[in-house]
Formats: structure tokens, C-alpha cells, sequence
């Protein structure tokens, strides 16, 4: 949407004790609130042209705007009408695929595999994978609901099963029953590692966030019943999205 489709506005009143930033932005959200979700908004520019104002006084209001979750930013695209999140609830206490997250949560989703390749010893991984022979086979799978990019799973399996496995086999199969279905092999534990990183820009790139932005790191290694790793995976999951579930039952008790 340009400035030329703006309906006409009550002036900013520059006697005002409010500040014109603050003016501007709700003269803005009055509009935008009658905007479709995901549409584009006028630019800082056209925004700074259309108030006679400040470039920084846009720039705030709009920045309010963001924080209010009205709007939000997508790097080198511009700043566009939020659309309604999913809230995914995470439960890294049990053995699951993580497929099984959205199916628990009732969320729609839509993968995506990005990159699919080989990994020499150039590239470190986990000291607990140190007996893993190389190469290692690399995937991406991105994950979509509402349209709206939310999590990166990067899988890593080892030569001895990666060597039997094609892209084609896991375009949509949860990696779990993959183990399960053509190797016959049961992932009977997990171990996670919980971080808050700035992701690679590749990762911001794809769930459209900004590389600054710090996202949910979880680092998965599954074992068969011999504790063996079968598989390493780490998440990539936008903040604003998740949130992690643990259920801890007293010592002792039973449970």
C-alpha cells in the first residue's frame, strides 16, 4: 500500500504534551487495524512524506506498532500487517517425533526440505558422536503453519543409515519412523540441550526473522536400546512461537 491510498487523517498536533511519534501511531493503528493480515504498509519514506515529519518520529511510531504485535518487520521486504501466530506447547520429556508436536497442539503444518548433503570431518559435531564414522548425512527441514515459518529441525544421521536413505524418503518422514520402519530400529531415549542463540543467517533467512533475533536452540541425540546414537538434531524455533514442557515427578514417588 502506498501513502496515495491513505484515507485522510486528523493532523498531528505539534502544540501538543503528546509526542508526534505517539500521535502518528495511533492515527496508524486506527488504520491498520482494518488492514488484511499480511499486507504490505507504506514505507518509513512515503510515512515520513505523508505526516511531515521526522523520519525517526515514523520510525518510532511504527516501532510501537511492532511491539504491540500489530506489525511486523521482514528483513529487505519491508513491514507488513501480523498475522495470527500458532502457539505451540513443546513437550521434551518423552520419545516422540517432533511431528507429533503439531499433532498435539492441533496445528496444520507444511515441511520443507532445504538442503540435503554430506558432512566431513571439517565440520565439528558433539564429543558424544565422536565414534560416528564419515561422512555424515546433513538435512534441513523447515516447518510452515498459517503461512507462517516457525522451526528448522537440522538432522544429522550417521554413514551406516544415512547411506541407505534418499532425499526423496525424507521430503515428509518424521525421522523417528524412518528408524523405525526401514531400519528397525527403536529410539528408546533422548537427551536434550536447551539454549537462546542468534542462528545462522541462513536460519533467520528462512524463518524470516531478523539475524539478531535470539531463537530456541534445542540439540537432540536419540539412542536405540544399547545407547547408541541413532540420530542428531538440532531445533531451530522462533520464540514468539513456542514454548517448552517438561513433566517432573517428585523422587521416589512413583511416577
Amino acid at each position: 500500500m502506498s501513502c496515495s491510498k491513505l484515507p485522510a487523517m486528523e493532523s498531528l498536533e505539534r502544540e501538543s504534551v503528546r509526542s508526534l511519534y505517539e500521535q502518528a501511531a495511533d492515527r496508524l493503528r486506527s488504520h491498520f487495524m482494518g488492514m488484511r493480515p499480511g499486507e504490505r504498509v507504506p514505507t518509513e519514506a512515503e510515512l515520513t512524506r505523508f505526516f511531515q515529519v521526522g523520519r525517526s518520529t515514523i520510525r518510532k511510531a511504527l516501532q510501537r506498532l511492532v511491539e504491540e504485535g500489530l506489525l511486523v518487520r521482514s528483513p529487505g521486504k519491508g513491514t507488513f500487517i501480523a498475522r495470527a501466530v500458532p502457539c505451540i506447547i513443546h513437550s521434551i520429556d518423552r520419545v516422540s517425533a517432533f511431528m507429533d508436536t503439531f499433532r498435539r497442539n492441533g496445528e496444520d503444518v507444511r515441511t520443507q526440505m532445504i538442503d540435503f548433503g554430506w558432512l566431513g570431518r571439517e565440520v565439528p559435531l558433539p564429543e558424544k558422536l565422536r565414534d560416528w564414522p564419515r561422512p555424515v548425512l546433513r538435512f534441513d527441514r523447515l516447518y510452515v503453519s498459517r503461512g507462517i515459518p516457525h522451526a528448522v529441525a537440522r538432522v544429522c544421521l550417521p554413514y551406516t543409515i544415512g547411506n541407505h536413505i534418499s532425499s526423496a524418503d525424507m521430503e515428509s518422514t518424521p525421522v523417528y519412523r524412518m528408524l523405525r520402519e526401514k531400519f528397525a530400529q527403536e529410539p528408546m531415549g533422548s537427551e536434550f540441550l536447551v539454549s537462546c542463540e542468534q542462528p545462522p543467517k541462513n536460519i533467520s533467512d528462512l524463518l524470516e526473522v531478523s539475524p539478531s533475533t535470539s531463537l530456541l536452540v534445542l540439540e537432540r541425540i536419540t539412542r536405540d536400546a544399547s545407547g547408541n546414537p541413532l540420530e542428531y538434531t538440532t531445533h531451530f524455533l522462533r520464540p514468539d512461537i513456542y514454548r517448552l514442557s517438561v513433566h517432573l515427578g517428585e523422587e521416589g514417588a512413583g511416577v
